[in-house]
């Protein structure tokens, strides 16, 4: 490595830190104290829904929302994003309540659906990465590909339910927690530490701060962005699984809320969308935050049309946060 890559991978190194590698940002400890009040206003509003053995209830009804945002968050501190995750859970979703997972091996039906996941994440990198094609419009097309091998799996009407060993790996319980919530906490604990702590996280950051600079310092862009598009479809898959072993069911619009939903986790989270700052420590409390105010606004007898106009309004204060904080950082 040149003098020049040297002092541009040091300099890497120190910007990443500052962005959240060593602390989290004001929008991420912001979002903890958002649902801190969103809290206390339901308990003067609904309190029995916002009791304290009711709560593994909602940390269930997060953990698909939650993982899909966790995959989002790689992506978006790369500068990326999946608009095709949708496709990915619904997929799993007929997949995992169709005939073959009916009558064959429950952890081969897991595997298949994890199938789905890796397959499309490796496509979505692939045209990424090394085609140079936008994630837009690349993961918006896959979304439509996965939209329409359901249409033909299914024949436009799905049927079955899912089997029994599905439903209890996302419903059973320990503790009074489902085993879909641990292993959410457990994947965003192993992420984070990742991101912290090793040269992948450091690379991650450092494609999110400067693509070209860290092109420069030595850092493999293509690889990161290939294997974080890989990750995100496997985290995909497994919210596919926890929701369809929550619901029972297969449904083929099984996923369509939590594309945007997810971004606005990791958004409300305090990742930025122009990569390079913020962490999966954010992210959870954005899943939680956007899960309690939806069964807030259920409880209160406020319909779709409400929660969709409370999720908008939390997206945009975030991101209006987020530009104050970044035009404050810009001028030091």
């Amino acid at each position: 490595m040149s003098i020049r890559e040297e002092a541009l991978s040091s300099g890497l190194t120190r910007q990443g830190h500052r962005a959240g590698f060593g602390k989290p940002n004001l929008a991420q400890s912001a979002v903890w104290i958002t649902l801190v009040g969103v809290v206390i206003l339901g308990i003067m509003l609904t309190p029995n829904l916002m009791a304290i053995d009711h709560w593994p209830v909602l940390l269930r009804q997060a953990a698909p929302l939650g993982l899909l945002a966790i995959g989002q968050t790689v992506l978006v501190l790369g500068r990326g994003f999946d608009l095709s995750v949708g496709g990915v859970v619904g997929m799993v979703s007929v997949i995992a309540a169709g005939s073959y997972a009916q009558t064959h091996d429950v952890w081969m039906t897991i595997a298949i659906c994890l199938g789905v996941g890796l397959l499309t994440g490796v496509v979505n990198g692939s045209l990424v990465a090394w085609a140079g094609l936008s994630p837009l419009i690349v993961t918006l097309g896959t979304g439509f590909v996965l939209s329409g091998a359901m249409l033909v799996y299914t024949g436009g009407a799905p049927t079955g339910s899912v089997p029994d060993g599905i439903r209890l790996l996302a419903s059973g319980r320990l503790f009074g927690i489902s085993w879909g919530t641990y292993a959410w906490f457990l994947i965003a604990i192993l992420v984070a530490l990742v991101l912290k702590f090793t040269w992948m996280g450091r690379w991650v950051y450092a494609l999110g701060n400067s693509p070209e600079a860290a092109r420069l310092s030595g850092v493999k862009t293509g690889q990161v962005k290939f294997y974080s598009h890989i990750f995100a479809s496997l985290c995909a898959a497994g919210g596919g699984l926890l929701l369809a072993g929550f619901v029972g069911v297969g449904s083929l619009g099984a996923g369509q809320d939590l594309v945007l939903n997810s971004l606005a986790a990791t958004i409300v989270g305090g990742t930025m969308l122009v990569g390079g700052r913020g962490g999966v420590s954010g992210t959870v409390g954005g899943a939680i935050l956007l899960t309690v105010i939806t069964a807030l606004l259920t409880g209160v007898g406020i319909g779709k049309s409400g929660e969709l106009l409370t999720q908008g309004i939390v997206i945009v204060a975030a991101a209006a946060l987020f530009r104050k904080r970044v035009g404050s950082t810009a001028d030091k």
